[in-house]
Order: C-alpha cells, then sequence, then structure tokens
C-alpha cells in the first residue's frame, strides 16, 4: 500500500520495482495506490506486465486529492472505507505498508489477522505548513504501528533506521530496502559525440539544483565544447527552462516517462549531484546514483552519507558539498578528459553484481517468507 501516484511520481518507480522484484520470486502482488492519468496508468501497466509469465499482479485505485496538503488526509479516509472490501477479495499472506498509508489500514490489518510491516522511503522533506502536516502523519504512523501489531519496519537506509533509533520511534526488527536498479533496462553510455554532463532528479530549490547550471558557466567560461542535459519535475524546473533559452549549451527537459530515462542517460557522459548535506538528504538512499551507475555513468557527487554509503569506486568522485564550484568545475574537467569508457565499464559491473533489485530485496523477500509462514 503506498500514497505515491504509481505511473506519476517519481518515487514510484522504487514501488513498481520491488513489487516486479517480489513477484519474479513467486508472490503474487496486489498494489494498492492513487493512480495518475489514462497515459501514466498505461506506463504502469505495461512496467508491471512486461514478464507475464513469472507474475501476476492486481491494481485497486484509492482516491487522493490534488489539493496541497489533503493529499494524505483523503487517501486515508478512502484507504480505510476499501481496504476491507479488497482483503475479502483476495487471499493475502502478509502487507507491505508505507507509513502514509497506515492509519487508513491497520484496522482493517488487524481484523484479519494480517502480518504487516511498515515501509519508510523517505520522512516528509519540506517545512511548509503542508510538510508540517505531513510531518505530524509520519510520527502518527509509526505510534500507530508500535501499538498495533506490525511485525517490523522496512527503512530505506541504515542511516534512516538509526536516525528512528535516536528519535526512540524505530520498530524492530528492521529490514533495510536499499534502493535498487533494474540493471537490464539500461544501456550502457557509447561515450560519443560532443560531451554531455548528465542529472535526473527531483528539480527543488532545497537541494540547490541551480548550482548545476553555475556549475556549468564555468566549464563554459574556460572554453570547454560541452552540453549539459537535466531531466527531472520540482519547483525549479521553470527557472530552469527560462535559463536554458540564455546558454546554448543547457538543456531542460522537464519530466520523462520511466521507460525514456534509460535512453536519456545513455545519452551522456558524466553525471553530476552537488546536492547539500541536509539531514533529510543524509537519511537518503541513493536511488539515482545507482541508476547512473547502470547506465555506465562516471559521477561527480557530494561527500555526504547516501554518496559516501556507495564505497570506494572508481567511477565516483566526491567533493565537499560547501567547496567552492570552482572545485566541482576541476573535477568535471578532470573527468571528462579521462578514459570514461572504461571507468563506465567499471560503474557498469558494479551495477551488475551488487545495485540490482534481485540483490536489494532479498532480505525483504526472507522475512516476508518468514512472516507468511512459507
Amino acid at each position: 500500500m503506498t500514497a505515491k501516484r504509481l505511473g506519476k511520481d517519481l518515487a514510484s518507480t522504487t514501488q513498481l520495482a520491488v513489487t516486479n522484484s517480489l513477484a519474479h520470486r513467486g508472490w503474487e502482488v496486489t498494489i494498492v495506490a492513487p493512480k495518475g492519468s489514462a497515459s501514466q496508468q498505461s506506463s504502469l501497466s505495461n512496467a508491471l506486465d512486461k514478464d507475464e509469465s513469472r507474475s501476476k499482479h492486481a491494481f485497486f485505485e484509492v482516491r487522493r486529492s490534488r489539493k496541497p496538503g489533503l493529499g494524505w488526509l483523503t487517501f486515508g479516509s478512502n484507504l480505510k472505507k476499501m481496504l476491507p472490501g479488497v482483503i475479502n477479495e483476495g487471499d493475502f499472506d502478509v502487507a507491505l505498508v508505507e507509513w502514509q498509508a497506515v492509519a487508513g489500514s491497520h484496522k482493517a490489518l488487524t481484523q484479519f489477522n494480517i502480518p504487516w510491516l511498515i515501509v519508510d522511503r523517505s520522512p516528509p522533506v519540506f517545512r511548509s505548513i503542508v510538510g508540517r502536516l505531513q510531518w505530524f502523519e509520519y510520527r502518527r504512523a509509526y505510534k500507530l504501528a508500535s501499538k498495533n501489531g506490525v511485525a517490523g519496519s522496512v527503512p530505506k537506509s541504515q542511516a534512516l533506521a538509526e536516525w528512528n533509533r535516536r528519535h526512540k520511534r524505530i520498530i524492530e526488527p528492521v529490514i533495510i530496502l536499499e534502493a535498487g536498479v533494474d540493471v537490464s533496462r539500461f544501456k550502457p553510455s557509447n561515450f560519443n559525440g560532443k560531451p554531455t554532463i548528465i542529472h535526473h532528479g527531483q528539480l527543488d530549490k532545497e537541494r540547490k539544483i541551480m548550482r548545476l547550471v553555475n556549475i556549468g558557466s564555468l566549464i563554459a567560461a574556460r572554453g570547454i565544447d560541452f552540453k549539459m542535459r537535466i531531466a527531472g519535475s520540482g519547483n525549479c524546473l521553470t527557472e530552469l527552462q527560462k535559463t536554458a533559452t540564455q546558454h546554448e549549451w543547457l538543456e531542460v527537459l522537464g519530466p520523462l516517462p520511466s521507460e525514456q530515462i534509460p535512453q536519456f542517460l545513455s545519452s551522456g557522459h558524466v553525471a553530476l549531484f552537488p546536492l547539500p548535506d541536509g539531514e533529510i538528504w543524509r537519511l537518503a538512499s541513493p536511488l539515482k546514483v545507482r541508476e547512473w551507475a547502470a547506465a555506465g555513468l562516471p559521477m561527480i557527487l557530494s561527500n555526504i552519507t547516501p554518496h559516501k554509503s556507495i564505497g570506494d569506486r572508481s567511477w565516483v568522485k566526491l567533493v565537499e558539498h560547501n567547496a567552492p564550484l570552482e572545485e566541482w568545475a576541476n573535477q568535471v574537467e578532470e573527468l571528462l578528459n579521462a578514459d570514461l569508457v572504461s571507468i563506465g565499464r567499471m560503474a557498469r559491473i558494479d551495477a551488475e553484481n551488487e545495485f540490482d533489485w534481485q540483490q536489494t530485496t532479498e532480505s525483504l523477500h526472507l522475512k516476508l517468507t518468514e512472516l507468511a509462514g512459507l
């Protein structure tokens, strides 16, 4: 159960990937979530049905308001009404419940004696009025889970588990579900054409995303012939698009359907992510970094906890998050002059061996098997 609009939200790729990974292991998965537009739902169906011979899925829609601040309220209320009927129609052994769905689901799960795990892909990011409402719901979800027989928690990183432990809301046992990647979807970059810097993800001011443009301007001032391609959605998208009209080297594409992301990444030579060192980012699991590795992209990242968690890799250059932009530009220039083919090949090999969803979901699969008594 998730409050993400599957087929629309960038973060929904995780839910879809976990669903397919579990289905490939023999689980029959029922998704209970809001849905996007007809075209987005078509993309969702394609993602779920890409391997019909090995997987079975069902989808139940929960209505969710699109008005800011009302989404989680309406989602929880509608989930509470419809879930008993969904459970009555199926034969369920265990449930995965994202924290946004706990308030609307815990009573039905208890009533039907279904063991469940609370899934935490991220605490609320923003500190606005809407963000404060989400923080209230986040804390409430953990309290409700603790009081209503939850069987454990599934945070996205060890850092997030430790953070919740410090705030005395951790729920044991903890099953870490690191961000993974479906490596087979990605074709490694061939590094042909004009040197291209790539970034894909949430384009928010909280992530200081305009630093990408500032770094690009420094590189352009050095007379280097390159291109920077940025894709994603967020509160900086409009500003980025306006800025792109002023620079020939900058291209801003906006949000991309998930099936177009691998092709977008394969057009790049180097990935760049100067993420700041905010508390929320320290708790993250570096999904984008793993996707970039699957595309065989060398990368330059800020030296913060989630990026350091990748380990010492030949294809990663870490720069202090508050370093002068000149230092970032220096690292980009140095990497563009390196043997990108060899470096990218190592990134791809590591992605195949360590970052595929089949590896990252193994602990979760074992715990679900235990809870289901299989």
